[in-house]
């Protein structure tokens, strides 16, 4: 089974593939465990297991998304630098609240931690227990105008997302693909992420 650091890597070189000639270079490297928590205090709850083996592999990049030629996207949102993050979750609070969760999926936001960025809006993984109805204790959300489940798990979003870049007709940058080949695949890995 690939891990995430592997997924992770497998993703870079997708878009390296599409011309992105200079991504791998804008990543910061990683860090270990003990450093990440330690640069992590902002946060009130700890670390999901799966955030901290994403800054072991590489610890974003320090520049956000408009400030980057070749953002690290997954999707629509860029791999935040753990400064960035740590700004993000407080732009992230002042806009929703500390108490905010998904109602009946009970995903308290303040102890969800944004590991990626773009333009208002946030993925973030819980750090404590939800209802949302998948096996992963750690589910992606995206927080967008609303608070929606996007991906089962970190590892998830990454084959979802290696899957999307690698596809005929993926062009980084634009990054699109047409809408039901988008939402097939993003099914095929996420069963269930759009029932109501």
């Amino acid at each position: 089974m690939d891990t995430i650091p592997t997924k992770l890597e497998a993703l870079l070189t997708a878009y390296e593939g599409h011309g992105a000639d200079t991504i791998r270079d804008s990543l910061l490297p990683g860090l270990a465990r003990e450093e990440i928590e330690q640069r992590c205090s902002w946060f009130p709850a700890t670390v999901p297991e799966p955030v901290l083996e994403m800054y072991m592999w590489r610890s974003g990049q320090a520049n956000d998304a408009w400030n980057e030629p070749f953002p690290f996207w997954f999707r629509d949102m860029s791999f935040c630098s753990l400064e960035i993050a740590a700004a993000e979750y407080q732009s992230m609070i002042s806009s929703y609240g500390v108490d905010n969760t998904m109602e009946l999926d009970g995903v308290l936001l303040r102890s969800s931690f944004p590991f990626a960025a773009f333009n208002g809006g946030w993925y973030v993984v819980p750090a404590e227990e939800h209802r949302l109805n998948v096996d992963s204790t750690f589910p992606v959300v995206c927080v967008l105008q609303g608070i929606d489940w996007y991906f089962h798990s970190v590892e998830k979003m990454l084959d979802t997302c290696n899957e999307w870049v690698r596809c005929d007709g993926y062009e980084y940058g634009d990054g699109s693909l047409d809408e039901e080949r988008e939402k097939r695949i993003w099914i095929k890995h996420n069963p269930g992420v759009f029932s109501d």
